[in-house]
């Protein structure tokens, strides 16, 4: 989901606000899950549940096996300091969750994802440019989910089906499970009692 948002935050904030100092050591990194890559390297799917215990408070956050996500994807000319991968893509996975979830508000999630970018030891200036970025650019992201689930299309993939053959795309893959019926989950209804757990961590004020 970050895959655009992020190209686009490279040329409107600059290479100079990716410099920060260290942050403290964090309460809760997220522990790593396996993935699956899909043929083209572009989309992944989790074959196990990725949990997420938000700072020192007991909400937890569970991104479910079979979710598919795209981390974080950016521009060539800057891998150097915001590479496509790196410590903040687990923190990229539950984002991309809560954006198709959409049980939290978008402010909301994007304000966990900067939680769990602090909490992944990521640094203050790279965490707050993707956080200004998904602020600023990630309202198409939000509303073209909403759209995909309304139209029935799934994101994640069944425990029966997480054995995805070799070369398919989860573009093509995921027309065969709408073929064959899998559909999302609807939008809760309730919000979880996670969203507003972002205001309980404290943050370094940034420069």
């Amino acid at each position: 989901m970050l895959k655009h948002i992020l190209a686009s935050a490279a040329c409107l904030f600059g290479l100079s606000t990716l410099i920060g100092p260290s942050d403290a050591m964090a309460q809760q990194p997220i522990p790593p899950v396996p993935l699956t890559s899909f043929g083209d390297g572009q989309d992944s799917v989790l074959t196990a549940d990725l949990t997420y215990r938000i700072g020192e408070t007991n909400h937890v956050i569970v991104v479910p096996a079979g979710f598919v996500t795209d981390f974080a994807s950016t521009p060539r000319a800057i891998w150097a300091v915001l590479p496509p991968f790196g410590k903040h893509q687990l923190a990229a996975i539950v984002h991309d969750f809560l954006y198709w979830d959409q049980g939290c508000t978008r402010e909301q999630a994007d304000a966990l994802l900067r939680v769990a970018m602090h909490e992944s030891r990521v640094e203050p200036g790279k965490r707050d440019v993707i956080w200004q970025a998904v602020r600023t650019f990630g309202g198409a992201a939000w509303t073209n989910n909403a759209s995909a689930k309304a139209a029935g299309q799934p994101r994640i993939v069944p425990k029966d089906d997480l054995k995805v053959p070799a070369l398919v795309t989860w573009p093509d893959y995921r027309a065969q499970l709408f073929a064959k019926g899998v559909r999302p989950q609807p939008t809760p209804t309730s919000p979880p009692d996670y969203c507003g757990a972002a205001n309980s961590v404290r943050l370094e004020v940034p420069n």
